[in-house]
């Protein structure tokens, strides 16, 4: 399925072992706007829906995330319209994006919910699901930095109880330290 192979930024093709691997130039990039929405009433809809469209001007989303696009009219980008990742590490992802009015972006990033937290500007930010893998969100008119931090509470968590648990193992070590040294027996050298 070609669109799909697209949207997944799919770059190079292993068709051969023997052979070099071919260049898909149709790969959409790491993130682009869209000018039209199709909503499609749950994910088995959805799936179906992605194997016949164009993902460089349609995204696919399920009407769960409606909400998410409520009062945004999509027009379409504008020929000066621009995003682009900026700084790539697994858990922190910064785009820079340009406008001339409010935009739909998608992102050749698989969604996933639990501890991704989106950021324009520092400012926390919706995004949904769309095109049934990919990450999407309305993204304002202007100049802005876009971020995708990956902060799961269980971290913050497990840092805070791991903290603790060295303080604690250090007063212990320090307590019995201190005890063995007060039972031994003082000794006094008398010179004569």
């Amino acid at each position: 399925n070609q669109p799909v192979i697209n949207m997944m930024n799919t770059k190079y093709i292993i068709y051969n072992p023997d052979a070099p691997p071919a260049l898909n130039s149709g790969a959409l990039g790491n993130a682009w706007f869209v000018s039209s929405v199709k909503m499609v009433p749950n994910s088995d809809a959805e799936i179906v829906a992605i194997k016949n469209f164009d993902p460089r001007s349609t995204v696919i989303v399920d009407e769960r995330y409606k909400d998410k696009l409520a009062g945004f009219n999509v027009t379409g980008p504008d020929s000066v319209s621009t995003i682009q990742l900026t700084s790539y590490k697994p858990n922190h992802l910064t785009y820079k994006f340009s406008a001339n009015s409010e935009q739909l972006a998608v992102f050749s990033e698989i969604y996933y919910d639990k501890g991704w937290h989106a950021y324009i500007d520092g400012n926390p930010a919706d995004y949904f699901r769309a095109d049934y893998v990919l990450r999407a969100m309305k993204v304002p008119a202007g100049n802005h930095t876009l971020e995708f931090k990956f902060e799961p509470q269980v971290v913050f968590t497990g840092e805070k109880i791991s903290l603790a648990g060295s303080i604690l193992i250090l007063l212990l070590t320090g307590v019995a330290s201190w005890m063995e040294f007060k039972k031994k027996p003082q000794t006094n050298l008398k010179t004569t």
